[in-house]
């Protein structure tokens, strides 16, 4: 990312887009106006800045829901397992662990498959 810094109003701007994905907050937030935001956006700085806070809010959400993967398939699995939840309950959540296993598989299969295309433009 570039050394430069965002000014103030902008900083504030770019937290506000983040928080609420809106133009008219940020613009608000920031004491510009909505067209000031708009043609900040265009600018190759502070569309750096934004793509780099954004990269970070995701990993950071990333994080938060694998912690939470366990809880949920700890959750799904009680469901599973307990006799008294409705058998078309149970086979509700049995039917969503085999979609998301299938998922995971494709998106681990085309992971690997975009590796190995970048490992040969590389050579």
């Amino acid at each position: 990312m570039s050394n430069q810094t965002l000014r103030p109003a902008q900083r504030i701007a770019l937290t506000t887009l983040l928080e609420t994905g809106q133009v008219t907050d940020a613009a608000t937030a920031a004491s510009v106006s909505r067209d000031t935001v708009h043609r900040w956006l265009r600018e190759p700085l502070f569309l750096e800045h934004l793509r780099a806070a954004e990269a970070e809010a995701l990993r950071a959400l990333s994080r938060k829901l694998i912690a939470l993967g366990t809880k949920a398939t700890a959750t799904v699995e009680a469901t599973m397992d307990d006799m008294e939840v409705p058998a078309s309950v149970r086979l509700k959540a049995a039917d969503t662990v085999l979609a998301r296993l299938l998922q995971l598989r494709e998106l681990i299969d085309l992971e690997e498959r975009v590796s190995a295309i970048e490992e040969g433009i590389r050579r």
